[in-house]
C-alpha cells in the first residue's frame, strides 16, 4: 500500500461524502476529479446514476467537467481506487 493510497482512505472513509469534477466517463462507470486523490482513483458506479424524471429507463449520465456528490462504498485495494454511488 502506497503512502498516498493511506491517506486517502483515512481522508474518505467508507460511507464519507465527497465532491468532485467528471474527470472521464467510460462505459462501467465515472472517474472523478477529488481533491487529495490520485487521477482516477474515484470511480462511480453506474448503480448510482440518476434517471430521467419523465422516464426512468433513461440513465443521465454526468459530462466531463460537470460537478457531483456521492458516498464512498467501498476501498478497492487492487486498484487503490475509491468507488462511489452517486447522491
Amino acid at each position: 500500500m502506497t503512502d498516498e493510497w493511506a491517506e486517502t482512505k483515512r481522508n474518505y472513509p467508507v460511507g464519507s461524502q465527497l465532491t468532485g469534477t467528471v474527470a472521464r466517463v467510460a462505459p462501467f462507470g465515472i472517474f472523478v476529479s477529488v481533491q487529495g486523490a490520485r487521477p482516477s482513483g474515484v470511480v462511480a458506479d453506474l448503480a448510482g446514476m440518476h434517471k430521467d424524471a419523465a422516464d426512468d429507463s433513461v440513465v443521465l449520465w454526468p459530462r466531463v467537467g460537470d460537478s457531483i456528490t456521492g458516498v464512498v462504498v467501498e476501498h478497492s485495494e487492487h486498484n487503490e481506487e475509491l468507488k462511489i454511488h452517486l447522491t
